[in-house]
């Protein structure tokens, strides 16, 4: 009876501390989401950045309060935001200032938690909040009240009169100290206690070590208690225990009850030996009416222990009654069971016998849950825990199971003897209350979220998450939302899973997405307990969904013309004060230009609005694609348009996007076999020279576009006269460049490149110069660039290779040593297909060898399909050409790069040389890349050499060429072939010399 009363209370205390345990844990993990839920608000955090803004701080502190005001309307009590700081900025609602007692609580890197009580238990939140680029702007601190933990400390009783209930936390500092909330009989107290008592670790310890079980021990008040332990999640540990005097009150008066029939019978007994031997003493003194009482008085203990036996009979068999028994032989196949187990397992004793318990596994619990089972259970210690088992027809139950190793006497385990109590009402009770707080919990959270101001993607993510934590097997559930065209998922979702469960996104009575639940593994019980949160979570998401399609259809009627599908007017000022505080941030330049379509009222008027609106419409169409996605075209009604250019490096890159318009524009329209021409005029400003709102600059850039009209139409103008001059410069050197190498206009010079340290002559550069008929001679940097927007730069780079093949070859008729010449490769000649067969082709008509070229590239070129540019490497070098990286140190190549490509030289760009005798740094730099160059195996030019200082520096550095004007500036070929040697004169030194020696 004692060890049957101890396994009862030690099986109640753990159900009842499981289930506080289980209640701290949920209401404090959904306190901690709530908060983290905070950093995702994006109202919130666009506020808080005002605040380090002067002219927004009011604004933002508007803003703070205005959301912490709705904020409070949820469970928080108070809340209080600082800056990045630590600096308060507000506080509101009430909050604690004095707590008796605060614990931190382990809740992850990313917020920090303390439980404190202060006349009731109260969460104290704390995480940091960021801006979209990931960045610490400042900290939010949340309260919120904790009314179920904070009940468990102000019941009446826990269990039993002696009940008492700790929550304990370690103390960080000291291994041997914890701080603990105790919940007693006598009172609440909160104090921070040592984990040991002599030596000997309370209950409490084993909780904050991770151990759950039960403890006959003595207390911190040195009294005899059953405790049950058990850690609690973010660092606490539990203990429920009870005096062993209440427990052992109601044995001991079950004892005294059979003590004293005991009593009576040993009485009787010693009354039946004494008369059996009086008659030998005084056998004549006896007379049968003795012999006749002493029968009696047997008659009378026989029936006693007769009914003292049938007693604890009917104990046992209540016991069968309740519990399921079975008895397994020492290798777990079943020997005996009772009705009970036959009863709740639906089998029958043949089917039982000789089957391990095996044949009732529900797969619910993991194969390490009966592995520890054996080990316990084999070694000779009892084995308690609750199972949840399948009966014969699929149906679950659970189980309190208690396993009792039975030894013969050898001493040796032979059987186990099960006792095991059917709880499947109580645990379906704690289960489904369990569920409906994590159903309760996720709904509210997935509500919260679509509140919330986020795109599609992040709200569906995001429910996602929340709704996997919800399920019963979160571990080996995926999740998925489809909705209008997209789909979202979970990790690890797979296709066509067995065991799914679903439910439709209904929209304005139409199927417009689905929400899907499935398990990887086989749960199919398991299934239909969640189908009543999906279809709710997916009712949710309809009306979420329905209202953002609403707003979406309203926001793009009020926002973009209705005809053209562009932004109207109201939406582009939007975009323009948009794009000028960013280019104001940035520093760049924005232009805005006025376009006015010329001689439409004449379509419009003669073939009628129908064809002129699908006119307006495929000029429309043009206008998006002649701009960058980052651009925006808007229509400012009738037939005028405007497009806002962003980010731009200068003022003429506008004048390039529209020349592409009015080209655009004047391609013939094919409109219901209609064909139609049109132009533009267009007006152009110039942020910031030309304005600094919107207001101005749309207004400027309507002057220039009736400029432009004045002008004669099919043209742009710029607001300065300034700019329209530069345009009109650049748009005629564009014009004349088509003609240069017809009118034989281009030109090449030259060099040289010299050694280091004899200063002989090692190579030449051919530089391109244009001899324009009114401009002069024209250096390159004028009009390379309008080559590569025109194209023109494919043709004027092969009349530069051939040219130079050309002068080689006269160069080795003339008797001369020909040095190396280096020519440029424009990234676009890089980039052409035919880059390999035209330099070949050119070096076979000229009968030049390949030795005599090098072809320099910048480091912009290596970047780009890395691949193709090896490749093309490779063939070039195969030729026989000499690769030179030009610029070196200003592009963005990657260093490890280099070991991948056939390069050969390596030229220091002249910014770093410039200052090399009086900047450290670009000293360093230099010597760093001349060292990195020498490891590579690669030769060194330094670039922009100037003084004889920067050539003395270059030489320690053992640098091996130099070029600049030290030496020689670029010189015709005239003048370059007066520092060539003739071959013969080399032959005759080299004789001369012989002879001297």
């Amino acid at each position: 009876m004692q060890s049957q009363i101890e396994e009862m209370a030690a099986s109640g205390l753990e159900v009842a501390l499981a289930n506080k345990v289980k209640l701290i844990e949920n209401q404090i993990a959904y306190l901690v989401a709530n908060t983290k839920t905070l950093n995702t608000r994006i109202f919130l955090i666009q506020s808080l950045e005002k605040i380090y803004v002067d002219e927004l701080n009011d604004e933002g502190i508007a803003g703070l309060i205005k959301s912490v005001d709705k904020i409070l309307t949820r469970p928080f009590i108070g809340i209080k935001i600082h800056d990045a700081e630590g600096n308060l900025i507000l506080n509101s609602g009430i909050s604690s200032t004095s707590p008796n007692l605060a614990v931190e609580l382990d809740t992850g890197s990313d917020i920090h938690t303390v439980l404190l009580w202060d006349e009731q238990f109260i969460i104290r939140n704390s995480i940091q909040l960021l801006d979209e680029k990931n960045n610490p702007i400042g900290r939010i601190t949340t309260e919120e009240s904790m009314p179920d933990l904070t009940r468990i400390f102000k019941e009446a009783t826990l269990i039993g009169k002696t009940g008492d209930f700790l929550l304990c936390a370690p103390v960080k500092e000291n291994d041997l100290e914890m701080d603990c909330f105790l919940r007693g009989f006598n009172g609440n107290q909160f104090k921070r206690m040592q984990r040991t008592m002599h030596n000997k670790p309370l209950p409490i310890h084993f909780a904050l070590a991770g151990q759950t079980g039960i403890k006959f021990t003595q207390d911190y008040r040195r009294m005899d208690v059953v405790a049950a332990h058990s850690p609690v999640a973010f660092g606490l540990g539990a203990v429920l225990k009870i005096d062993e005097n209440e427990l052992y009150s109601h044995l001991t008066q079950q004892t005294k009850t059979i003590a004293l029939y005991l009593g009576l019978l040993v009485l009787i007994g010693m009354a039946v030996i004494y008369w059996l031997t009086v008659p030998l003493i005084q056998k004549a003194i006896k007379s049968k009416n003795t012999s006749i009482n002493a029968f009696k008085e047997l008659i009378r203990a026989r029936d006693n222990a007769e009914k003292t036996s049938s007693e604890l009979s009917a104990y046992i068999n209540a016991i069968g009654k309740l519990a399921l028994i079975s008895i397994t032989d020492d290798q777990g196949s079943i020997i005996q069971v009772n009705e009970k187990f036959r009863e709740i397992s639906g089998y029958s004793s043949e089917e039982l016998i000789g089957q391990d318990h095996r044949i009732l596994n529900s797969r619910t619990h993991p194969e390490s849950f009966f592995i520890e089972m054996w080990e316990t259970i084999t070694t000779g210690q009892t084995w308690h825990h609750e199972i949840c088992n399948r009966n014969k027809s699929g149906g679950l139950y659970w189980v309190d199971s208690t396993i009792v190793p039975l030894v013969n006497t050898s001493g040796k385990i032979d059987r186990f003897l099960s006792v095991r109590v059917d709880v499947t009402a109580r645990k379906q009770n704690d289960l489904d209350l369990n569920e409906r707080l994590k159903e309760s919990n996720c709904l509210h959270t997935v509500r919260n979220y679509l509140e919330q101001d986020l795109n599609a993607e992040k709200t569906c993510q995001s429910i996602l998450n929340c709704l996997i934590l919800a399920l019963q097997f979160p571990e080996m559930a995926v999740a998925m939302i489809k909705l209008a065209d997209k789909q979202f998922t979970t990790a690890s979702y797979q296709d066509k899973l067995p065991n799914t469960i679903s439910a439709k996104i209904i929209a304005n009575g139409e199927v417009c997405g689905l929400l899907q639940v499935s398990y990887i593994q086989d749960l199919p019980f398991a299934l239909p307990y969640e189908q009543n949160l999906i279809t709710t979570v997916a009712h949710d998401l309809s009306r979420w969904f329905e209202h953002t399609e609403a707003e979406k259809r309203i926001i793009e009627m009020a926002t973009h013309d209705a005809l053209t599908g562009l932004p109207n007017r109201y939406l582009l000022q939007d975009r323009i004060e948009q794009a000028l505080v960013h280019d104001a941030r940035s520093q760049r330049q924005m232009a805005v230009l006025f376009i006015d379509l010329d001689h439409f009222k004449t379509i419009n008027d003669s073939l009628g609005h129908d064809i002129g609106d699908l006119l307006l419409k495929a000029v429309a169409e043009r206008l998006v694609i002649c701009v960058r996605n980052e651009d925006t075209v808007a229509r400012q009604g009738g037939d005028e348009f405007i497009v806002v250019l962003n980010s731009i490096t200068e003022s003429l890159d506008a004048a390039k996007v529209a020349q592409k318009i009015l080209d655009s524009l004047l391609r013939p329209y094919y409109i219901h076999k209609n064909e139609l021409h049109i132009g533009g005029s267009i007006g152009i400003s110039v942020f910031p020279n030309d304005g600094a709102n919107a207001e101005t600059l749309l207004k400027n850039s309507d002057v220039a576009m009736y400029h432009a009209k004045e002008n004669g139409r099919n043209n742009y103008q710029f607001f300065t006269d300034e700019l329209n001059k530069s345009a009109h410069e650049r748009h005629t050197l564009g014009l004349d460049l088509r003609y240069a190498l017809e009118r034989n206009e281009l030109v090449l010079y030259y060099q040289p490149v010299m050694d280091m340290p004899n200063h002989q002559l090692y190579g030449v550069e051919a530089l391109l110069r244009w001899r324009h008929p009114e401009h002069k001679l024209i250096a390159p940097d004028k009009f390379i660039n309008l080559a590569e927007e025109t194209g023109l730069i494919i043709p004027i780079g092969e009349w530069v290779l051939k040219t130079v093949c050309a002068q080689i070859k006269s160069w080795h008729e003339q008797g001369y040593i020909v040095p190396k010449v280096a020519i440029n490769l424009s990234a676009r000649q890089f980039r052409d297909k035919e880059l390999i067969n035209n330099i070949s082709r050119i070096l076979r008509e000229t009968g030049v060898e390949a030795k005599y070229i090098a072809l320099e590239i910048t480091e912009s070129m290596l970047i780009d399909n890395i691949e193709r540019v090896v490749e093309t490497l490779n063939c070039l070098n195969a030729m026989g050409i000499q690769i030179s990286i030009d610029d070196f140190g200003t592009g963005y190549s990657s260093l490890s790069y280099l070991k991948r490509f056939p390069i050969h030289t390596l030229k220091i760009d002249r910014s770093f040389v410039r200052d090399i005798v009086t900047d450290k740094n670009d000293r360093t730099i230099v010597a760093t890349i001349i060292a990195m160059a020498h490891s590579l195996e690669m030769d060194v030019i330094a670039e922009g050499i100037e003084t004889e200082e920067q050539l003395n520096f270059l030489m320690t550095q053992k640098c091996n060429h130099y070029q600049g004007y030290y030496f020689s500036k670029p010189v015709p070929v005239s003048e370059i072939e007066r520092t060539l040697v003739n071959d013969g004169v080399k032959r005759y030194q080299i004789s001369r010399q012989k002879c001297t020696s």
